[in-house]
Order: C-alpha cells, then sequence, then structure tokens
C-alpha cells in the first residue's frame, strides 16, 4: 500500500469536469459558420469561432466525484476515495474502528511525511549514554532520550520497537518516545513513486524509481542475488535483490503470489531488469482482478501465431489443432516460469525434434528478456536411449525436479517425450509423473497404445488421425517447434526434418518435399545421410549428454559454415567406416533361409557377432544386415532378426504384420517369457527372459512364416 498524499481522480481522469452532453451550436444553429457570402465559387463564410465549424458543443459539468478539484485522496485501509485528507490517512469509516496505526517505512523512503502523534515500527540502531537511536529505514532514524525510554524493552542492538513521534525539528531531526500497542493495524508509508504497467518499462526509464503490480512467476536463488520474474497483463521482466551472497531475499514472497514491486530500472547483461529495493504482498481484491487480467493476457499471448506447414501433407493438416494446443501448453510454460524436460529418443530422428524445440524455447525465452543462466536452468533437453520411458530415466527426472524445487523454488517442470513414449512399457514412469500432478505432452510417431494417450495430457501421433509411417518424430518436433516460436523457420534450420525422415526411413510425399527443401540449401541426398550417420555416431558416444553445441556444428545451425562442413563429413567417414567393416565381418555368421510364403529370414546373433559397448550398436548392425540382404534380393520379402540373450530386434519388408500386436500376442501365449517391446508395425524391439529365448524365437517365426504378404 502507498502512502499517497493525492491521487488523479480516476472518474474524470485529473480534468475535474465530466461531458453531460452535446447539443448543437446556439451561435451559429448547427451550420458552423456566423456569416456568408455568394462567389463564383459557391457559398463562402466566417466559421463560427463557438464550435470551430463543427455545429456541435459539448456541455460539462463539475466532476461529483473530486468535486472539480480534479485528485481524490485513497483510504489506506480500504482503498476507498476520499474528497478530504484525514490526518491518519484513512477514511471515516476506518477511522470509526478506533483500531491505532502503525506505519513502516518503505522504500521509496520520504522522511517528510513524517508527522507528530505518528508511530512506527522500528529497530535499535545505536545505544548512546544519553538515549537510543532506532533505525527506521536507511538515513531514517528517531532519537529516543533516556527518559523517554519505558521498560517494555530490552534495548538490545536489532530490537524492534514501536516509536511515536513528539517532535520534528526544523532541520529534519526526529525525536520520539517508547510506546507497546498490543492491538494495531500495520500500514506502509512510501513516498510518492509512479506506478507503470511493465511494459512502459523501457530502456528509456533506465535510473528511474518506480513500482509495478504483477504476479511472481518464479524465483531463483543464486550464489549471489535472489533472481524474480515478474508478469503483468502487458508482459514480463526480471529482478534481483540482495541481502548476502546465496541469502533468500524476501523469503515471505512465493512464486505465484500477486505483489506491488518497488525498485530501480536498470541493465543486466543488455536487458533491462528492476533491481529490487521492496515487494509486498497485494489485498486479495487487488490480486483477484489481476490474476484476471493476466489470465485473459496469457491466453492470448501464449496462442500460436497461425502457420503453414513447411510441406503439404494431409495427416500433418489432421494432427494441426493438437500441435497448436501442445505449441500453446509450451509457450505458456515459458511466460508462467515453469521448467521444461525435453525427453526425446537418442538417435538422428529424436535429436532433430527435441534440438528444434529446444532452440524455438530458448529464442522465445531470450525474446522475453531471460538470462542465459535462467534459460539453461529452465530447459533440459534429455537424450533417451530405449524408445521408452526407462523407470530408471523417470527416476532421476523426478528427483531432479524436486531438488531444484527445494533449492531453488522452481515450479515442478512440464515434460514433453518426443519420438518415444507410446507404448505400454512407459505407462509406470507416466503414473509417477502424474502421481506428482505434473504434465504430460508426447509427440510420437510410433504405433501407439490407447491407455497411454488415457494417461497423458496431450497425444500427438499420425496413427491417431489414419496415418502410419509417413511423418517421423523428428518432423513433428521441427513443426511444433515452429509453432512455439515462429523464427525458428531459419534458412539454417529447415533442412532438419530431411535428415530426420532420411535416418528413419519414412516413406510418403512429406520426405521428398523436405528434401527438396534441403536440396533448396545445396545439401544432397547423399549429405543429408552423412550428416545423420555423423549425429548418430556421436550420440553414441555422448551417452546421455545432450551435446547442443555439438549437435549445432553437426547441424549447421548458428554455426561456422567450414566447423560444420569439416566435421559432419569426417565423422560421416568414419561411421560410415565403422558401419561396412562391421557388416563385412558380420555377414559371415548371418544364417539365411526361406519361410514357407517365401520370406526371406535372416538372423544375426548381435551379441556374439559385434564389439561390445562400441559403434555401431545392435540395432543398426540389424539394419544394416536388412539393408544389404533387401538391396540384394530386390523385391522379395525380406525379415532380418537381430538376436541377443534376451532381446530380438526386427526390420522386415513385404510382410503384413504389426509388431506391437505380436508382442501382445506372445504375452498372451508365452506368458513365461514376460516379453515386452514396442515400435512400428514392420520395425521394433522386443525384450524378454533369457532362458525363454528359443520359446520366442520359434513362435516369432512360425508367426512369420504365417504372414501373408504385402508386395
Amino acid at each position: 500500500m502507498v502512502f499517497e498524499i493525492s491521487v488523479k481522480c480516476p472518474k474524470c481522469k485529473g480534468k475535474g469536469k465530466i461531458r453531460k452532453e452535446k447539443t448543437t451550436c446556439p451561435a451559429c444553429y448547427g451550420v458552423g459558420k456566423t456569416s456568408f457570402s455568394l462567389s463564383g465559387k459557391g457559398v463562402e463564410g466566417d466559421i463560427c469561432k463557438k464550435c470551430n465549424g463543427t455545429g456541435k458543443i459539448t456541455i460539462y459539468e463539475k466532476c461529483p466525484v473530486c468535486d472539480g478539484k480534479k485528485t481524490v485522496f485513497i483510504c489506506k485501509n480500504c482503498k476507498n476515495i476520499m474528497k478530504t485528507p484525514s490526518k491518519s490517512g484513512l477514511c471515516p469509516a476506518c477511522e470509526s474502528q478506533k483500531k491505532p496505526i502503525i506505519y513502516k517505512l518503505r522504500p521509496p523512503i520520504d522522511s517528510q511525511l513524517i508527522r507528530n502523534g505518528m508511530v512506527f515500527l522500528g529497530r535499535v540502531d545505536q545505544i548512546k549514554n544519553f538515549g537510543v537511536f532506532i533505525k527506521l529505514a536507511e538515513d531514517v532514524k528517531v532519537l529516543i532520550r533516556k527518559e523517554d525510554m519505558s521498560d517494555e524493552y530490552a534495548w538490545d542492538l536489532g530490537e524492534e520497537v514501536q516509536i511515536k513521534i513528539k517532535n520534528v525539528s526544523d532541520s529534519g531531526k526526529l525525536y520520539g518516545k517508547s510506546v507497546n500497542i498490543k492491538d494495531y493495524s500495520l500500514l506502509s508509508m512510501r513516498g510518492r513513486v509512479r506506478d507503470v504497467q511493465i511494459k512502459e518499462i523501457t530502456h528509456e526509464r533506465v535510473g528511474a524509481f518506480l513500482s509495478f503490480k504483477a504476479q511472481v512467476v518464479s524465483i531463483l536463488q543464486t550464489s549471489g542475488p535472489t533472481r524474480f520474474t515478474f508478469a503483468d497483463a502487458t508482459g514480463s521482466i526480471n529482478g534481483a535483490a540482495f541481502i548476502k551472497a546465496g541469502e533468500r531475499a524476501f523469503p515471505e514472497i512465493t512464486e505465484d503470489m500477486v505483489v506491488e514491486c518497488f525498485g530501480e530500472v536498470t541493465e543486466f547483461k543488455e536487458s533491462l531488469q528492476i533491481e529490487i529495493q521492496d515487494i509486498e504482498a497485494l489485498e486479495e481484491k487487488e490480486t483477484k482482478k489481476l490474476l484476471n487480467e493476466i489470465e485473459i493476457a496469457l491466453d492470448k499471448k501464449a496462442t500460436p501465431a497461425e502457420l503453414d506447414f513447411t510441406v503439404k501433407s494431409e495427416i500433418l493438416s489432421k494432427l494441426k489443432p493438437d500441435i497448436i494446443k501442445a505449441a500453446k501448453r509450451i509457450r505458456k510454460a515459458i511466460f508462467t516460469g515453469q521448467p521444461i524436460y525435453i525427453r526425446h529418443h537418442a538417435d538422428a530422428d529424436g535429436v532433430v525434434a527435441g534440438f528444434s524445440v529446444q532452440q524455438a524455447l530458448i529464442q522465445l525465452m531470450e525474446e522475453e528478456g531471460y538470462d542465459a543462466d535462467t534459460i539453461r536452468i529452465r530447459i533440459k533437453r534429455l537424450p533417451n536411449k530405449p524408445p521408452f520411458y526407462d523407470p530408471i530415466d523417470v527416476v532421476k527426472d523426478l528427483d531432479f525436479a524436486l531438488a531444484d524445487k527445494e533449492r531453488f523454488g522452481d515450479k515442478l517442470p512440464l515434460i514433453i517425450c518426443l519420438d518415444f513414449g507410446s507404448s505400454m512399457e512407459s505407462i509406470l514412469p507416466y503414473l509417477q509423473i502424474k502421481a506428482l500432478g505434473l504434465e504430460i505432452i508426447v509427440v510420437d510417431h510410433h504405433f501407439p497404445d490407447e491407455e497411454i494417450r488415457e494417461i497423458v495430457d496431450l497425444h500427438i501421433n499420425p496413427y491417431f488421425v489414419g496415418g502410419g509411417y509417413e511423418i517421423s518424430g523428428g518432423m513433428l518436433g521441427y513443426e511444433l517447434a515452429r509453432f512455439i516460436h515462429p523464427t525458428v523457420i531459419t534458412d539454417s534450420m529447415k533442412h532438419l526434418p530431411a535428415i530426420a525422415g532420411l535416418m528413419d526411413r519414412v516413406e510418403g510425399n512429406e520426405i521428398k518435399e523436405y528434401i527438396n527443401l534441403a536440396k533448396e540449401k545445396g545439401y544432397s541426398e547423399e549429405d543429408l545421410k552423412t550428416i545423420g550417420i555423423a549425429v548418430d555416431y556421436e550420440l553414441y558416444q555422448l551417452k546421455f549428454s545432450e551435446g547442443t553445441n555439438l549437435m549445432k556444428i553437426l547441424f549447421g545451425v548458428d554455426t561456422n559454415s567450414e566447423w560444420h562442413k569439416q566435421m559432419f563429413k569426417i565423422l560421416g567417414e568414419e561411421a560410415k567406416k565403422l558401419m561396412d567393416n562391421t557388416l563385412k565381418s558380420v555377414l559371415p555368421h548371418v544364417k539365411q533361409k526361406t519361410l514357407e510364403n517365401n520370406v526371406i529370414l535372416t538372423q544375426i546373433d548381435v551379441e556374439l557377432f559385434s564389439h561390445r559397448f562400441t559403434f555401431p550398436n545392435p540395432g543398426k548392425i540389424t539394419g544394416m544386415v536388412f539393408d544389404h540382404f533387401v538391396e540384394k534380393n530386390g523385391n522379395k520379402p525380406v525379415v532380418t532378426l537381430g538376436e541377443g540373450p534376451d532381446f530380438l530386434i526386427l526390420r522386415s519388408k513385404g510382410l503384413a504384420i504389426n509388431f506391437p500386436e505380436v508382442v501382445k500376442l506372445m504375452q498372451e501365449k508365452i506368458p513365461e517369457a514376460d516379453v515386452q517391446g514396442g515400435g512400428h508395425e514392420v520395425v521394433g524391439s522386443l525384450k524378454f527372459y533369457e532362458g525363454t529365448r528359443d520359446k520366442v524365437l520359434d513362435f516369432f517365426i512360425k508367426y512369420l512364416a504365417k504372414s501373408s504378404l504385402t508386395l
């Protein structure tokens, strides 16, 4: 609550009068001219001076609220308007309650507001032989002589005491006596300060002391100051408050609280911020009003711009409402200071999705004035090795999130799963996330289980709109990123969906269009594959690290073009060499036979005939063997099984199978194997008990032999 002598009348906006009506001008009778003469050019005359030629005049009357005085006074307690001031700053209704008022000086400090008889809260600052000095604020002290000190206080340094002002000298020195009022109303007394909206805080105001009412959307405790982020209906701004290194400033202020902030406008790393001098929580009535304004403005601000997709696609068009919904929810998380965890499959397709969304979020946060440290803390991109949410990963994610909440006061995060997470294997992690009340958005192209859609908050998948293998996770992630922040549509990123689609071997018109867009940038199809292979190779080396800066170089995004060309060619060629050598060494160990339905079945034990913990991994080896036999056998149907002691990897062509349904069938027919897995219709992986390997293999091969052909 601000201590104001008077404020501009809200009714007449400080004019002292209000418009009553418009009527015909009595001087010209509505014509607009008072004299006329005829000439060759028509009728001419003198403009009426009373109405300035309009023919109408406005009749005003004295403002009934301020009684024509242009200003009014606001009650410090109930905020109602008073036509005349009162000594206490309270309206007659509040004064009638007869509850003593004790003031506390708050920034901006104006000691000239202090009057005899006022009671203040202060702290013992100095003890002298002749009395004590009580500190009301920086540079504002009251002397209490010994005879005016009561025995009700210990008079220790730092002790809070109540002081009644006895005298204000001509030079401004303050003298008082101690009092001890048990039941009172505490009011803040501040000097006059300009109250603004956040949009009005511009670089021209640097150095100005002002106030604004806003919601605290985030609080971050650093090793130095406490950093706050505020938002009102017009925008957001950061603020910093410093007590001492690492100590939480204003601990009574929490996230989502609606407050009035007082401070000086400064610049920090080229962005505007507030050097906070004081924060005060608003009362319930003001809080509800401001929250309603913020919610309306936030909903409008979070709504993505209307865009067309990069390529023409019936599947994408059907998914557009959900993509817009996801983008809006993600944008809202940024505007409200909520952390975002981006989990994505750790392959070229998944990293295109995760990298694209991450870059869009970074750009959006930079536009909102967030500094680099806050962006780094709030946005986490986490590569996901298996094509499902592993229980180990969810434990780490939730533990980190809860630790950040405990240590820094952060909100719990919004979870985004890209290019994985549609199968039942993710259900336990999802249930854990939902148990804490967190939201989950899944954007994936693997065959989905309906149960997952019912658990997560939003599930975007081509299969839900009649699609199949036309769109990859990277394509979806890239298009989602464009709706999150349109400037992600840069020339340096438009080749990324083509890399994702080629590496995930999608089929359809969409990938052809994405490849054409990449060719416009000078990338050949072979270049795109080389980049994808280089990305896969580096992801294998990075393990669980996100490697954003390295990905920028490999993708050619915001980096040195020569670094990009050299790096993707060196790594891509090295990865190809390793893959070629591996293929030559494993081909002699491949078992090949033709099934009853003329399907060529190839089997390779990727556990026995590969180096452990080296590139290429078992999944890629299986794909290489499959590609070799597809090329060798032309249009004939081919199935490759990559076998391990307790897992199986499938690649197939020309066979009408649905791998997720096969997994469910095995769970029913061989329950003792505890088969688990998922993927696409013709591509996937599963795991089982090692002791049941022969049963699983025998069942699966018999199933393949009975399946119909599609070629």
